[in-house]
This record gives C-alpha cells, structure tokens and sequence, in this order.
C-alpha cells in the first residue's frame, strides 16, 4: 500500500501539469501580496490577520483547480496503463481512492507551503514581521474546507465523467473571480474584504480579528457536505468491487 501510494506521488510531483502550476502558484502569490496585500485589507495593516486571511483565500482558486486538475487525470485514457501495474497489488478500489486522495492532499500542502513562504518572505522583507501564531487557525478555516469539498466533488464527477470534473474548475473559477463577501462564500477573499468594515476599529485604528458565527456555520456545513461526498465515494467503490 505504502509502495502504491509512493508511486502515485512520485509520478504526480513530477508531472508537468504540478510542476507547471507550481510555478503559477508562487508567481500568482508573488502578484496577489505585492498588489493588494501591500496596501492592506478593508484599511487593516498588510501583516493583519484579515489581510493575511484576504490572502489566502485569494490564493485558494488556483491551488484547488490544481488539485483538480491533477484528479482530473485519474480519470484520463493514459491512467488505464498504470491500472494495470496498481490493479496487480493487494489494494482494494476504496484503497486506491483514499491513496489517491492522500497524495492530492500532499500536493495541496505543498501548494499551500509555498503561499505561505512567499508571504513569510515578503512580510521580514518589506515589514521585518514575524508573529504569525494567530494565522494558522483561521487559515486552516480556510483551506481545509477548500481541500475536502473539491477532492470529494471533483471523485465524484470524474467518475461519471471526466468533463464534469474540469467543468467543475470552471465554476471554482469563476467563483473565485466574483468573490462575494458574504459568509459562506467557499474561497472568502470577498468576506474578508468586507466584513471588517463593519465592525468599530480598536486602539490601534483597526477592528480586532474575530470569526463571525455566520462563517464558522459555514466552514462546518462545507467540511460536513464534503465529507459526505467523500464517504460516497468509498461506498460507491466498495460497492463497485463486490459486485465485480
């Protein structure tokens, strides 16, 4: 099993397609910090915790539709070759799926690491910051969320079809661009942007950070709904085994 899954990473991390996107990744997160971030979110300092959530939630389209697109080819003409080599291992379908999954959320982490290295390297540069232990919570909030309800949806429209699953990054991606600011909006960059105008700035001229009930729902509904989606999925391919 653990061999299976060191070939699917090892040939994942070493496609074209994420070493591509890797690259956009980090140019994109270059782009975002030095365009928007510099000049702070909702008249918040750039180092804040909502500029610093603006950011990752601004960075959130391009890594899920990377991820998707990785998943995407699972599901390709060429994956039944290397079907043959996996199907000869002792690994079930549901197995495989929660492999496949793991090596995606590797790929997701790694995408994430170099966002949140570039912002670590632009705040010491331009800003000499370095207390980020109130980011990691809400951007974990943030992300995982992303990760589940993407990889759980995308597994499920490739399965029925592969073009479900790319037109699936085209509404990610256009979800991505509108960017609503309201609280359950998936990705937030909207929310972020928004929400701390509403709130009474502090001592120090700026709103202190909070999470507002509204969002936390949200959060919850879209790890609950992706959830479910994956647990579908492991039945489906239980399901699909036994009756083989």
């Amino acid at each position: 099993m653990y061999k299976i899954f060191y070939y699917e990473l090892q040939r994942i991390l070493f496609s074209w397609i994420f070493l591509a996107m890797l690259i956009v990744n980090g140019m994109y997160a270059w782009y975002v910090l030095t365009g928007d971030i510099i000049e702070g979110t909702a008249c918040t300092a750039p180092f804040s915790v909502w500029s610093c959530c603006a950011y990752t939630a601004k960075l959130m389209p391009v890594t899920v539709i990377t991820i998707l697109l990785l998943l995407c080819g699972y599901y390709g003409r060429k994956q039944k070759q290397a079907e043959i080599l996996i199907s000869a291992a002792p690994v079930t379908s549901a197995q495989h799926l929660l492999i496949r999954s793991a090596v995606l959320l590797v790929c997701f982490l790694i995408l994430c690491a170099e966002s949140a290295a570039a912002a670590v390297l632009f705040y010491s540069t331009f800003f000499a910051y370095s207390d980020y232990t109130g980011f990691l919570l809400p951007g974990l909030l943030i992300m995982f969320p992303c990760f589940l309800i993407s990889v759980a949806a995308g597994h499920l429209l490739a399965r029925l079809h592969q073009g479900f699953a790319y037109a699936l990054t085209g509404i990610l991606f256009t979800a991505g661009l509108l960017e609503p600011g309201y609280a359950w909006n998936l990705f937030g960059a909207g929310y972020f942007e928004a929400y701390p105008l509403t709130l009474a700035p502090g001592q120090n001229g700026e709103p202190a950070f909070s999470m507002q009930p509204q969002w936390l729902m949200a959060r919850g509904l879209y790890v609950l709904i992706g959830a479910g989606l994956f647990l579908w999925n492991v039945r489906h391919a239980k399901r699909k085994e036994t009756k083989a």
